[in-house]
């Protein structure tokens, strides 16, 4: 068995990125598609949805609707009676303190309400206090420590017991996963314009029958042109998501309070699974590569090669999974077996004999 010549390999490399840096084309294309998916697209999506959502608490409450806000200058009404521990019901009830009162169908004006009960009523110009409200009408008012359902208030500052996270904690998780997607569908997708050129290109510029001609064993070619597509591949994606990161942290950041890329996950998936979803399609192309003579259709039969990563993408885009650590290791591991068994079948079916003497 021949020994890897790491060397050999390189300069096979070193070559085939020489040429790759003559496709002016390609270059631009290979870096602007990272970007504009991985940054660009990202931003466009994520500032409509971001802008509208309220940033801060929201109050869990069913059926609430709140329009306006009480005036500053607004003072605690004047009380001049009391009704406790009673239950008032279709009343008129004004300049009164309520406390531990059950109101029901009622008119509370200029009253100071504390630890009572309020249902089917309209409350004006008062102020309330650990009350339970249900089916009310709270006008320029103010309130804390409230619970209930149903509750419309006017020009009323309202806060309540029950509050449950702003739903940009809920969408956010969503589109980010999303987003990591793109840096993992992209090294899996640039090999397709690279890798598709690296034998059949140059058996069309009669410039692979000398290399083919060198010492070099079939490992060293592969592992040279592998190389050749894999370097400028993750280059590009690690400089869109850097870009991205940086750029998605100062959108996001006002808007809930922390810089919240990368994470773990996404640090994950750039080290472990977007490189070997770039070598799966490396891998296949090269294969494909090999077997025809035309470049368009190896890069139209090698963009197959990516079905892997978008049986993840579809799962990540329906909802069914989020991206984790413990599922981008998996993922990972499932890539890199692939890329081996690739690998040594490419070094099987790859024949010079065929290459040099029966390609027309």
């Amino acid at each position: 068995m021949n020994r890897m010549r790491w060397r050999n390999a390189w300069i096979v490399m070193r070559k085939d990125l020489d040429e790759f840096t003559k496709q002016k084309l390609v270059i631009g294309s290979i870096v602007a598609m990272p970007i504009f998916l991985g940054v660009v697209l990202p931003l466009l999506t994520f500032l409509p949805v971001i802008t509208v959502i309220p940033p801060g608490d929201t109050w869990d409450v069913q059926g609430l609707i709140e329009t306006g806000e009480t005036p500053r200058d607004y003072m605690d009404p004047l009380t001049d009676q009391s009704r406790v521990n009673e239950t008032i019901q279709h009343s008129f009830l004004q300049h009164t303190r309520i406390q531990n009162a059950t109101v029901n169908a009622s008119m509370i004006i200029d009253c100071i309400v504390d630890n009572s009960t309020l249902v089917d009523s309209t409350i004006y110009h008062s102020t309330l206090t650990y009350s339970q409200t249900t089916h009310v009408t709270i006008i320029r008012s103010k309130g804390t420590m409230l619970n209930g359902s149903m509750i419309l208030a006017v020009d009323s500052n309202l806060t309540f017991v029950n509050k449950k996270p702003s739903e940009i904690y809920t969408v956010l998780p969503m589109m980010l996963n999303m987003v990591l997607m793109i840096f993992i569908i992209v090294p899996a997708t640039l090999p397709t314009i690279i890798a598709s050129y690296s034998i059949v290109g140059e058996k069309n510029n009669r410039s692979l029958e000398p290399l083919l001609a060198t010492p070099t064993t079939d490992g060293e070619l592969l592992a040279g042109k592998i190389f050749s597509s894999f370097i400028p591949s993750m280059v590009s994606t690690a400089i869109a998501f850097s870009l991205g990161v940086i750029l998605l942290d100062i959108v996001l950041t006002p808007y809930i309070g922390y810089a919240p890329l990368p994470t773990f996950t996404w640090i994950l998936s750039i080290v472990l699974l977007a490189p070997t979803a770039c070598l799966m399609s490396i891998l296949a192309c090269v294969i494909i590569s090999s077997k025809v003579t035309d470049v368009r259709a190896a890069q139209q039969v090698g963009g197959f090669v990516v079905m892997p990563v978008v049986v993840l993408m579809l799962g990540v885009i329906s909802g069914l999974t989020l991206l984790s650590p413990v599922l981008v290791i998996v993922f990972a591991g499932v890539y890199a077996g692939i890329d081996v068994t690739l690998f040594y079948f490419a070094k099987a079916v790859f024949n010079r004999e065929d290459i040099l003497v029966k390609w027309k």
